[in-house]
């Protein structure tokens, strides 16, 4: 078996399933709901930036960073 096979296999025994099953569950419903706030467009140009931004802002740009937190407000707030 390759090591890095044997390190996932290792890690993914310390994952605290019960929590990832709950927010599954959660996401799956109560998260829909919010998700759903956006349109389809709006939910494609958001997985985008989130993907550009590989978790850190530094690798938005500044328009970029605004719409990021336009659209998590209408996510979090609804239509306005």
């Amino acid at each position: 078996m390759p090591v890095w096979v044997w390190r996932a296999l290792k890690a993914a025994r310390r994952v605290p399933w019960t929590k990832v099953w709950a927010a599954v569950i959660w996401l799956a419903t109560v998260g829909r709901e919010y998700w759903d706030r956006l349109t389809p467009k709006e939910r494609r140009e958001l997985l985008n930036l989130m993907v550009k931004s590989k978790g850190s802002r530094a690798n938005l740009t500044n328009k970029e960073q605004g719409r990021l937190v336009e659209l998590f407000n209408k996510i979090r707030r609804g239509a306005e």
